[in-house]
């Protein structure tokens, strides 16, 4: 009986002297880093913005960015002159120049009230979202402050590639991410200016 005893003390000891020290003991006490840094395994990388990122670039980008989206949703507001329940807007690419306007469209669009479907439904109209390098005629020199110029328009009612209608124009806008990747085929306008834009 006593050595049963003496072994409970013991053990109780090593308990209490496992709970109180300020090292590791023989019994676990949950995740601790004992003055370490804490170490979690990688996260994943993140997607590129095609630029490096930082908060005044990122604002810098998407104010130039912003102009140009609420020119094409003015646009298109003068076409669908009809009643519009929902609007469903198609993202071409998950490349970081389309997610940037795919952003910004839903801002705009939702802040001119309108309702936009997760799905291409029957009571919504179907807007896509374009982008293609400028064509300049004579070697003309772009304007701006960015290396490419851009077509950009917005196609609406577009089925099998084809739209009912097209608004677009000439934008000055950054080009971080771009892919010419677009679900819809238009023609796009030769222009030697920017000063130029389809209505």
């Amino acid at each position: 009986m006593r050595p049963l005893l003496y072994v409970s003390i013991c053990l109780s000891s090593l308990l209490l002297a496992g709970c109180h020290g300020s090292s590791p003991g023989p019994f676990s006490r949950g995740y601790s880093s004992y003055d370490k840094e804490f170490k979690s395994a990688p996260g994943q990388q993140a997607r590129s913005v095609g630029y490096e990122y930082g908060a005044d670039m990122n604002n810098a980008v998407i104010d130039d960015m912003r102009h140009a989206v609420h020119d094409l949703v003015e646009k298109m507001d003068a076409k669908l002159s009809f009643s519009v329940d929902e609007l469903y807007l198609d993202n071409p690419s998950n490349a970081a120049f389309y997610n940037s306007f795919d952003h910004l469209l839903r801002e705009e669009l939702t802040h001119q009230g309108y309702l936009l479907a997760h799905n291409d439904t029957e009571n919504s109209v179907r807007i896509d979202f374009i982008a293609k390098k400028a064509s300049y005629c004579d070697n003309a020199e772009m304007r701006g402050g960015y290396k490419n110029n851009m077509y950009l328009a917005l196609a609406i009612g577009s089925v099998d590639g084809v739209s009912s209608d097209v608004v677009g124009g000439f934008y000055d806008v950054p080009t971080y991410g771009y892919v010419n990747i677009n679900n819809v085929k238009i023609d796009v306008p030769l222009s030697c200016s920017l000063d130029h834009q389809q209505e």
